[in-house]
């Protein structure tokens, strides 16, 4: 199973510098700045970050380094948090982060990085479509769940924009024939806006479309959807651009529909898991043990993880494959990195092993565990003491 998350792109970014050893270091903290006196506000945070960082031992060139990321402005509204992320000095991950912390903030100097925080953001690889509807036409951006917007990538549709409006009052033949040939532009232009709709969702493979605007023009256009494009629509019952009210709204209703699709995905696999677990069937494991075990033998498709839940648990981060192991005996001569948290551990195993990860409850996993994994392929039969 091709991993669908965070994990592919974190391999992508990360490569080899995650398989060796060195020194990471990396800050995850809440940049909002709707709040009372920002610019004090931000500096307190930023000297909260530095002195953590010194705390735990980083050099005054990767103190200074975060910092000057945390410095710059988000470049997107609020709610938003910030991830930065170094290896050995050098800066290899500085991301804005759409929305509210998702966990607590954390700031740390390790032989393994904190990746949780992205994962959290970016639960799926979800590209999500918004569309507004007009009665001239129309216009779309495409977004991706956790990353922050690209401010100049919205596609416009410029329909017909003659005789936009029904006639006025007054009686005769005329009435009827401009009413008519005002619905026929009304939905000629809606029609153009959903094939360039549908073009996208061909290409982009979104999880979710959002339908916004005028009235009329969004229940034309939604109609002249194709079945596909239809069954990922969600439509927004207002145009965002009315007011402040409208508009807050609307970002509420987009980061509703997201949740849900997100929701739906993970009790899929907490229900798919629960199936494998009561048929026998050995395409499932449960248990920490069990997760590491398989981990070591890529064999984990996807790896359902409660953060909270694994607590203060360590494992020993390996130098090479197979990357994990909970005492040195596992480890087959393999170089021990050092003893981690087990939330980090199991994350960079995931990672370089490229097994999806899902973030759960504990409470939703078969026998409440802190976690399990669907396999690639089934494990063998016990073999007798």
């Amino acid at each position: 199973m091709t991993s669908t998350n965070a994990t592919s792109e974190l391999h992508e970014i990360l490569g080899q510098r995650l398989e060796g050893g060195g020194t990471w270091a990396w800050a995850y903290a809440d940049v909002s700045g709707n709040v009372d006196d920002p610019r004090r506000q931000a500096a307190l945070r930023l000297r909260v970050v530095e002195g953590a960082l010194r705390k735990q031992g980083a050099a005054d060139d990767v103190v200074d380094l975060v910092a000057g990321e945390f410095e710059q402005a988000p470049g997107v509204p609020s709610p938003v948090t910030r991830y930065v992320l170094v290896h050995d000095g050098t800066l290899v991950i500085s991301e804005v982060l759409p929305g509210t912390l998702h966990g607590p903030e954390s700031v740390g100097v390790g032989d393994v990085p904190d990746l949780v925080p992205l994962v959290a953001h970016r639960p799926v690889d979800l590209p999500f479509l918004v569309v507004r509807a007009g009665k001239e036409g129309g216009a779309f951006r495409a977004y991706r769940l956790g990353h922050a917007p690209v401010s100049h990538d919205e596609q416009q549709v410029q329909g017909h924009n003659d005789t936009l409006h029904y006639a006025k009052a007054g009686t005769g033949w005329k009435q009827p024939h401009w009413q008519q040939h005002t619905e026929e532009i009304w939905k000629q232009n809606s029609a153009e806006t959903a094939a360039a709709v549908d073009e996208a969702v061909r290409t982009l493979r979104p999880g979710l479309v959002v339908v916004a605007g005028d009235v009329t023009a969004r229940e034309l256009l939604v109609k002249a959807l194709s079945s596909e494009a239809r069954g990922l629509t969600s439509v927004f019952p207002g145009d965002p651009r009315a007011d402040a009210a409208s508009k807050q709204a609307f970002v509420e209703h987009v980061e509703t529909a997201l949740a849900r699709v997100v929701a739906t995905r993970r009790h899929d696999l907490e229900q798919l898991l629960r199936t494998h677990v009561g048929r026998g069937d050995n395409l499932a494991v449960t248990g920490l043990g069990a997760v590491v075990g398989a981990l070591q033998q890529a064999q984990g498709a996807v790896v359902a993880l409660d953060a909270v839940a694994v607590g203060n648990k360590t494992l020993l981060a390996l130098a090479g494959a197979p990357w994990v192991a909970t005492a040195p005996e596992q480890a087959g001569g393999t170089p021990v990195i050092g003893a981690v948290p087990a939330v980090c551990a199991l994350v960079r195993a995931a990672v370089l092993t490229d097994a999806e990860l899902v973030l759960v409850n504990a409470a939703s996993l078969p026998g409440g565990v802190a976690a399990a994994a669907l396999l690639r392929w089934p494990v063998g039969p016990a073999v007798p003491a």
